[in-house]
């Protein structure tokens, strides 16, 4: 990704976002990538030049709280209908009316909420790892969480706690090494027995725990990210689940009417399911995208972990699979329509 394409911009509610952006030659598809926690645009460094060789437009933004963009530290700034106006705000300085979105972990959330609050701007939705969300009015913290162990076996989102509880983002920083030891292990079981169970990460941070990390955390790639996250925090992403402890997106979906729950029928979804990923299971996802039999769904299995944009081996599989989809699903839907 050529630095020289990253832009600012100032969107309607007053951020600074700081994006990557390269138009569409001719009549392709643009097709905006947001990515996870925690992390930044360079999330998607080996799948989006393959898409700009192919002359799709590409949008790739900071999302808010991340590098180069704006870093509040309200959770409540954080609501997907205000994230999605924000990326409606780039597509519009970009002059892209439609885009297919592509959503990584909590990207994936921020994606599933385009088809609520923009479905006119898109024509597509693809989630990695993370699949698709219904919007829920009545969430409830204990409950999600409960059902989710149930449904899994574990507790595999027993870090949510710590990573709610004050001075979590003080204490990730001081032991940034041991962090990525938990996170960006080369053993996924890692990933569950000293980040995901409950009290585990803050063991593993008080301890300073080392695992080999997994090959495509080179000597570079931890460098930028111990620079990047101690010089901008994690106070800022810690916000993303600073409101879901508080079940602070209930009144944001219930503003949604019920004629636009579900995504559009007109609209294609895919899901790329990493079937060794710890955390964010294929079958809790593929329960997720059960719940829209009447739409057009695309579901593919990928032999890695929760890394899938990371590793050469299962980014080379991921580009591959979501340009066959735009290719053979979303152009001729498009094509369709008109």
């Amino acid at each position: 990704m050529n630095p020289a394409n990253y832009k600012d911009l100032v969107v309607s509610r007053g951020y600074k976002y700081h994006y990557y952006a390269v138009p569409a030659k001719g009549d392709q598809l643009t097709i905006v990538f947001v990515h996870g926690w925690p992390n930044t645009s360079r999330a998607w460094r080996l799948i989006v030049p393959f898409f700009e060789e192919k002359g799709y437009g590409v949008i790739v933004p900071d999302v808010l709280g991340y590098g180069g963009t704006d870093r509040p530290t309200d959770y409540k700034e954080y609501q997907y209908s205000l994230l999605n106006r924000d990326i409606v705000d780039i597509l519009d300085a970009e002059g892209v009316k439609q885009a297919a979105a592509v959503g990584h972990d909590w990207g994936s959330g921020i994606v599933s909420r385009l088809a609520n609050f923009f479905p006119e701007r898109f024509i597509g939705y693809a989630f990695i790892n993370v699949s698709w969300k219904a919007p829920n009015p009545n969430f409830d913290i204990d409950q999600y969480l409960a059902e989710t162990t149930a449904a899994v076996g574990y507790d595999n989102f027993g870090y949510w706690a710590f990573l709610s509880e004050k001075g979590a983002d003080k204490l990730i920083e001081e032991h940034i090494e041991a962090f990525m030891s938990a996170f960006f292990a080369e053993d996924p079981r890692v990933m569950k027995n000293d980040f995901a169970l409950p009290g585990v990460l803050k063991k593993s941070l008080l301890s300073d725990f080392r695992a080999p990390l997994g090959d495509f955390m080179t000597k570079e790639e931890q460098r930028i990210f111990i620079d990047t996250f101690r010089k901008n925090g994690f106070a800022a992403p810690l916000c993303y689940y600073n409101i879901m402890a508080t079940n602070g997106r209930n009144s944001d979906d219930a503003e949604i009417p019920e004629s636009r729950r579900l995504p559009p029928l007109s609209s294609p979804l895919f899901f790329g399911a990493g079937l060794r990923d710890p955390i964010c299971l294929p079958a809790v996802g593929k329960a997720a995208m059960a719940q829209l039999p009447d739409h057009n769904v695309t579901i593919k299995d990928i032999d890695g972990d929760h890394w899938l944009l990371e590793y050469p081996e299962t980014a080379e599989v991921v580009k591959h699979e979501l340009h066959a989809w735009f290719e053979g699903t979303v152009k001729p839907t498009l094509k369709a329509r008109v």
